[in-house]
């Protein structure tokens, strides 16, 4: 698994608490993974943070109107692709 941390100097530190058992079943999966602690609980933050985030609005596929089709109601996979990435 690739280290990501950021340079002391950026990062910010939280705290929490957790049950003993949270903790002792945190503790299990950073030594299974040979991980610190530390490391377990921001790659855990990040893992959430990206469920959590919501679509990018500048994709072209969620920004703009669909144009009308002059010949069929439906567009189809191609036609959406050439609308969305040409």
């Amino acid at each position: 698994m690739k280290n990501t941390m950021s340079t002391d100097a950026d990062a910010k530190v939280v705290q929490t608490q957790l049950t003993e058992q949270e903790y002792e079943r945190l503790r299990r999966v950073a030594d299974q993974e040979g991980l610190p602690l530390k490391e377990v609980l921001r790659l855990a933050a990040i893992e959430f943070s990206k469920r959590q985030e919501k679509h990018d609005p500048d994709d072209p596929f969620f920004a703009g109107d669909v144009p009308a089709d002059d010949d069929d109601s439906s567009l189809t996979a191609a036609k959406t692709d050439d609308y969305l990435y040409e």
